[in-house]
């Protein structure tokens, strides 16, 4: 049975006429590298092993913020969706091109600039009548005032 796991004994071996019995040094030295080798191996995965940690918790954050920002992102887009929606059913409630037109016909027909007030309207009576060239007419009033079908 060959137990090498240095390597280095085989080649010994080969050089050497077979022994007979038992070295504790050379097994105390192949059993010392062994050691060597497996805390070398050791804090290898140990570092691997914190190093996967660290990207791990790095990577669960960064999805966590990456849901946070979806789940943002979806809020924002169903407010806009909202607004959309509200502004399409006040803009279905607005005048058409028709009712404008219509309304333009009747705007420019009245024609609402000349349109005067009862005040004006009542001054303008007074200034005519205490004017001397329509003193006819102002006869012509009181004789109505003075009328019995008042």
């Amino acid at each position: 049975m060959d137990l090498n796991f240095g390597g280095k004994a085989k080649k010994e071996e080969q050089q050497q006429p077979e022994q007979q019995g038992f070295d504790p040094a050379k097994l105390y030295l192949w059993v010392k590298a062994l050691e060597s080798k497996i805390n070398n191996l050791l804090r290898e995965v140990d570092l691997i092993k914190n190093d996967f940690i660290k990207k791990n918790n790095e990577v669960r954050k960064e999805l966590k913020t990456f849901n946070e920002d979806l789940l943002d992102s979806k809020h924002k887009q169903d407010k806009t969706i909202e607004k959309i929606d509200l502004i399409i059913k006040e803009l279905k409630q607005t005048a058409g091109v028709e009712e404008v037109q219509t309304l333009k016909k009747y705007m420019e027909l009245w024609n609402p600039l000349n349109f005067v007030t009862q005040r004006d309207l009542d001054r303008r009576i007074e200034e005519k009548l205490n004017n001397p060239r329509y003193s006819k007419l102002k006869e012509v009033k009181k004789e109505e005032t003075h009328s019995p079908f008042n």
